[in-house]
């Protein structure tokens, strides 16, 4: 059948050893699943008269605790226990949002009707500095849907909420708002101006735009063809056309999920959380490079179409995926396509491979980070453990019947089979070595990783080494003394903080009124 390898079957043996070569590689970031509890819905019996004096005292009891560690904790807990318990009808109360509670800013409500349920945060987990703050109120992970959001996660956004309910004045009757805490952060008391209770960590905990399913990273790398509808952009909240995109590429043999540890540290600072929205480009990772650059090509193009983005975006791609995002930011004309794939340049426009070999550089990305990033490529990848998952890796006989004459010659024309992701990060890829040839059409970052088994040229994160990371090019350079998936070390978090708040930065001197 056209397009199907010659290679004979893979060897129990060869199978016994993928969690070896896997390993090996050195590219697997754990994936996790977070199970919702119950969630409830607006609506429900009216709060019994008696809640109101026991609200009084809780929120007394928090004024009065302080900072004082223990009491301070039992009181805020017993105040959230008191709230969750009496939920639905302090929701119903909440609907339509106005102001109440003491919650001033009608900018901060929200209305509970438009949520598909609400889930109570009892008991946070994790220390989380910056993304939690004490106070009163129940801190809720509001469910909203967003079926006709072609950039949403599939079970809708999962954003941070607190429900803050006190006695109304002069009645025995109670006053409820669900508010944005991150909008609204103090409400006045009848015990004095409080803090209003936050907790982001829950709600990226539990979205499904960094929470793919488990395995899902080995299934979209050995089989590509069963990934499930297309490579898209995932955003982590509803988009906001006045925040700064940055915008997350995986790399090989992951998924967004990878991301969550950096996300919870950018997220915690609220100059990130003022100025930038978070989205998420999810694809499988086992078909050519050049392909899945297209793929991120058409995925931002269709982003910036439906939501109208008038502002540059910011890219930040980890190891292949820095790959991916440099080819957005750089050109390949038809002469160095041909270095590639000669004939490729004859090829109709519409031509999957003449689109995935040549193409011009974006206008709407300011700024590249590259993280831990294979410029020159990565001699794991054709190691003996690379050509091991290259023979496990089943690409569509889609793509094969398409492609099989040109882009098998994309990995330097030695083997018969389609070049997969893994061909493509070997030192002899010709894609890029074209790549590399060219120069950023942006500033471009790179924060690269060096265990300390080598000085600064001949080191390595243990995947990429520090002379493959490197980039003439560069505004900056950062090496931190981490393995491959070090982006979450403290180095390459003030790093990419202080790369994003300077093209924030930028933009809004670009953007102000000149002074007369």
């Amino acid at each position: 059948m056209p397009g199907r390898s010659t290679d004979p079957p893979v060897s129990r043996r060869a199978l016994a050893g993928l969690g070896a070569a896997l390993l090996a590689l050195g590219l697997l970031g754990c994936q996790t699943s977070p199970r919702l509890a119950p969630e409830q819905q607006a609506g429900g019996p009216p709060a019994p008269a008696s809640l109101a004096p026991a609200l009084a005292q809780s929120i007394d009891d928090l004024a009065r605790s302080g900072a004082r560690g223990t009491d301070k904790a039992g009181a805020e807990a017993r105040h959230r226990a008191l709230v969750a318990a009496h939920l639905p009808a302090l929701l119903t109360a909440a609907t339509p949002p106005h102001p109440a509670a003491g919650v001033q800013d009608a900018d901060a409500l929200q209305d509970p009707a438009q949520l598909a349920g609400v889930r109570p945060v009892l008991r946070p987990t994790g220390d989380d500095t910056g993304l939690r703050r004490s106070g009163v109120g129940l801190p809720v992970v509001a469910r909203l849907p967003a079926a006709a959001d072609p950039n949403a996660p599939r079970a809708g956004y999962h954003l941070p909420a607190t429900l803050v309910a006190q006695p109304r004045a002069g009645s025995a009757a109670t006053a409820a708002a669900l508010a944005d805490p991150d909008a609204a952060a103090q409400v006045p008391t009848a015990a004095g101006t409080l803090p209003i209770a936050m907790d982001l960590r829950a709600p990226i905990d539990a979205t499904t735009a960094t929470g793919i399913r488990p395995l899902a990273a080995i299934g979209n790398l050995l089989r590509p063809g069963r990934f499930r509808g297309e490579p898209r952009i995932v955003f982590l909240e509803p988009f906001q056309p006045d925040k700064t995109p940055l915008v997350l590429v995986h790399g090989l043999l992951s998924t967004p999920d990878i991301w969550k540890p950096l996300v919870t540290q950018l997220w915690a600072d609220p100059r990130i959380r003022d100025c930038c929205q978070l989205w998420f480009f999810y694809y499988p990772t086992g078909q050519p490079v050049p392909l899945s650059a297209l793929q991120l090509r058409y995925a931002l193009d269709d982003a910036v179409a439906h939501t109208g983005l008038d502002r540059p975006m910011i890219l930040i791609g980890h190891s292949m995926g820095g790959i991916l995002s440099r080819a957005q930011v750089s050109g390949i004309g038809p002469t160095r396509a041909e270095t590639i794939v000669p004939g490729v340049s004859d090829l109709a426009e519409y031509n999957r491979v003449r689109r995935a070999l040549i193409f011009e550089p974006r206008t709407d990305v300011a700024r590249a980070v590259f993280l831990f990033t294979p410029h020159r490529g990565s001699r794991l990848a054709a190691n003996g453990a690379g050509a091991l998952v290259i023979r496990l890796i089943q690409l569509p006989d889609t793509l094969l019947n398409e492609t099989e004459h040109a882009l098998n010659q994309i990995a330097g024309g030695e083997s018969r089979r389609l070049p997969t992701s893994i061909h493509g990060l070997s030192p002899r890829s010709r894609f890029l070595r074209a790549l590399d040839a060219t120069t950023p059409t942006v500033p471009v970052h790179s924060v690269l990783g060096n265990r300390g088994r080598g000085d600064g040229s001949s080191g390595s994160d243990g995947v990429v080494p520090v002379s493959s990371a490197r980039l003439a090019a560069a505004e900056s350079e950062v090496i931190v003394p981490t393995g491959h998936g070090g982006f979450d070390h403290p180095n390459a978090v003030a790093e990419v903080t202080r790369i994003v708040l300077l093209e924030v930065e930028q933009q809004r001197a670009a953007a102000a009124p000149a002074q007369p």
